[in-house]
């Protein structure tokens, strides 16, 4: 589905990305894990362009995306739905108008239909009463599965999560990786860059550490934790675990 060849970074002369290389299959669920300053929300953002990569090739089913131009951009985001660590809702609209104004004006949905759905999906986040609430009405958490609701809205083909519990209060955390495991379960490809240990092991077929703008380990997630074999993983690991 996603081959990335070569990734390069660069800010000005800070060498963000060194040349990264790895695949991403269709229903799978991948972790990048790593020090804080290793590349990893870099490279997140790379993938659907909001970053535009130095060099290198990521190709999305046989394209390489890091060519396109203009609305193709936009084409590929919406097949590339992206969670970030703040909520980025529209504050000054309510939970629905969130969800719908996206699937209205860029994929042309009816607002009956749009609204239908967006109920539908947050029913199966708990939230079908909040339909009417306001940003400011809501929990970190809450907000945090409204967003995930919103990129669900545009029928994405992959799920990109930058951190999405990193802003959140420690009993908050729960309920959106809750959400995030059903996903996971219901067969959505998955690219996630956590610091939660538990759901990389438990949950993610595959686990990549990234350190300093290169990958480290890459391999299913059982044997990445219970067999790390760079010492700087190893390191890593006794720190957060």
């Amino acid at each position: 589905m996603l081959k990335v060849v070569d990734l390069q970074k660069k800010f000005h002369k800070l060498e963000v990305l060194k040349g990264i290389s790895t695949t991403f299959h269709e229903n799978e669920v991948v972790s990048i894990i790593g020090p804080s300053g290793g590349g990893k929300s870099t490279f997140l953002r790379c993938l659907n362009l909001l970053e535009q990569p130095t060099s290198g090739q990521i190709l999305f089913d046989g394209t390489d995306i890091c060519t396109i131009k203009g609305k193709a951009i936009d084409h590929c985001r919406q097949r590339m739905g992206m969670v970030f660590q703040q909520f980025n809702l529209f504050s000054n609209m309510d939970v629905m108008h969130n969800l719908t104004a996206a699937p209205v004006r860029i994929k042309g949905m009816s607002q009956s239909d749009a609204q239908e759905k967006a109920l539908e999906l947050l029913a199966k986040v708990g939230l079908a009463d909040r339909a009417d609430a306001y940003p400011s009405q809501l929990s970190g958490g809450q907000k945090q599965r409204i967003a995930i609701v919103r990129s669900l809205m545009m029928d994405p083909e992959v799920m990109l999560f930058d951190e999405p519990t990193s802003a959140l209060d420690p009993e908050m955390i729960g309920e959106v990786l809750d959400v995030m495991k059903d996903l996971a379960e219901s067969g959505m490809t998955m690219i996630v860059v956590t610091h939660e240990m538990r759901f990389a092991r438990e949950v993610s077929s595959r686990t990549i550490f990234l350190d300093g703008g290169v990958i480290g380990e890459d391999k299913p997630s059982h044997e990445l934790f219970s067999h790390p074999e760079s010492p700087r993983l190893v390191t890593f690991l006794n720190k957060v675990l």
